[in-house]
């Protein structure tokens, strides 16, 4: 398993490293386009003629680029990667390759569709709705503002996340099962604050804090939990992620878990529309126990099926001194 992961990691690492090497250009303007009809009509040759650079709309990376929405003023609607764009003429180009050109004073409105890019054999592919998530750790992208979604890990642990804000997603959750039992009260709680610096890296803290039954002998439990940092880098297609958390306990034995921290080094490949590779690693380097020799680690690898507004992972994490990995099961209902 920890060659497996080991082997992901590398392969994620190239993708990224192929993805950097191409430039950046652009963005495709999103703003309303309202021109006056002119005076006289438009000449073919005046169609055809280069734009100045200032008013074009360029190509995007070939790999994955914008698609928008245009909307024409007889009501008509088109989906379409614009390629150039100025008072007179907005060339598209439609999925199948062609290219269409409009007169601008047709052309009622562009917006860009921000859950879809078009490849560049054509596909349509819907953005991955799951590029805040690894199978448990989160990365450092966040939901957007109204986006949320409700997991279900291990048939036994519940969990809702919401964006807030586009930099603020709050979440909550419970082992819901353990209610039923006496003294089994759990609930979870957890804040997470970020931001992107540029288009590939994306920054975020947060905290979560769980209350378990027993741990001191109170009704309700203690709290138990942890703060953390994570810089992922990449899109959301293909994304690397290392984050260190630290754990606190709000009881009298803070002192069983206060000197450790733990290191995740988490990845996630989408190798189609709707299959992705994630992986992810838990390592407490401080942890002093015998294992034979080997890394206080959990290693972690996952198979992702998903759609636009759903997920499911299937996957095996590996203790360290074991041999059979605990199987790993997820369903994520994404809204919003």
């Amino acid at each position: 398993m920890f060659a497996t992961t080991t082997s992901l990691a590398l392969a994620l690492a190239l993708t990224l490293t192929q993805q950097e090497v191409t430039p950046a250009e652009p963005p495709v303007p999103s703003a309303v386009v309202e021109t006056p009809a002119p005076s006289e009509p438009v000449s073919a040759e005046a169609t055809a003629a280069p734009a100045p650079e200032s008013a074009l709309a360029t190509e995007e990376d070939p790999g994955k680029r914008q698609l928008s929405r245009i909307t024409l003023k007889d009501g008509q609607e088109l989906h379409g990667v614009v390629v150039r764009q100025d008072n007179r003429i907005v060339v598209v180009e439609l999925a199948d390759g062609d290219r269409l050109e409009l007169p601008a004073r047709q052309v009622k409105s562009i917006v860009a569709e921000r859950n879809a890019q078009v490849r560049d054999n054509g596909e349509i592919w819907f953005q991955d709705p799951n590029r805040t998530r690894y199978l448990y750790a989160p990365s450092g992208m966040m939901l957007r503002q109204g986006e949320g979604y409700f997991s279900q890990k291990e048939l036994f642990f519940s969990s809702i996340n919401y964006g807030l804000t586009d930099h603020i997603t709050l979440q909550a959750g419970a082992v819901l099962p353990a209610w039923l039992i006496d003294g089994g009260f759990n609930l979870i709680g957890g804040v997470k604050v970020g931001a992107s610096v540029g288009d590939k890296l994306h920054l975020a803290v947060g905290a979560q804090g769980l209350v378990l039954p027993g741990l001191s002998g109170g009704g309700f439990g203690s709290t138990v939990g942890f703060l953390f940092g994570t810089a992922t880098y990449g899109t959301p297609d293909a994304h690397l992620s290392v984050a260190l958390g630290k754990p606190f306990m709000l009881s009298n034995n803070q002192d069983a878990i206060s000197p450790y921290y733990i290191v995740a080094v988490s990845g996630n490949v989408r190798v189609t529309q709707r299959l992705a590779l994630v992986t992810e690693n838990w390592l407490v380097p401080n942890l002093d126990v015998n294992l034979g020799g080997e890394l206080p680690m959990l290693n972690s690898l996952a198979v992702r099926i998903f759609g636009e507004s759903w997920a499911v992972d299937l996957g095996a994490i590996r203790v360290p001194g074991t041999i059979i990995p605990i199987p790993w099961v997820d369903f994520a209902y994404n809204f919003g």
